[in-house]
């Protein structure tokens, strides 16, 4: 959803007013270090019908990104070789007292 809202402002997107509105907002979603920050920072965007173009679609465009790191780094790993312990020590041979 949030995607398609950053598309839709995108694509009716003009003005320096709303240029201006639009890069402080992206400014505060790249700034966010989860997705419910920038969740609620996107829903700052004005939902007002503007004119497209490259400008605003450049920092919409831009502003997807960054949710999409914030989504990517909210995400658990994959990788089985995470799990790994990695405590100092824990990879050592036993001693030969060890019963």
């Amino acid at each position: 959803m949030v995607r398609w809202l950053v598309i839709a402002i995108a694509l009716y997107g003009c003005g320096d007013k709303q240029l201006e509105t639009l890069e402080a907002i992206k400014a505060e979603v790249c700034a966010c270090k989860t997705p419910a920050c920038g969740e609620a920072a996107m829903k700052k965007v004005p939902q007002d019908k503007l004119e497209s173009n490259r400008k605003m679609q450049r920092v919409a465009h831009d502003m997807l990104d960054c949710m999409a790191k914030l989504y990517d780094e909210g995400r658990p790993s994959t990788d089985p070789d995470a799990d790994e312990p990695t405590s100092p020590g824990s990879a050592a041979p036993a001693s030969a007292e060890t019963p």
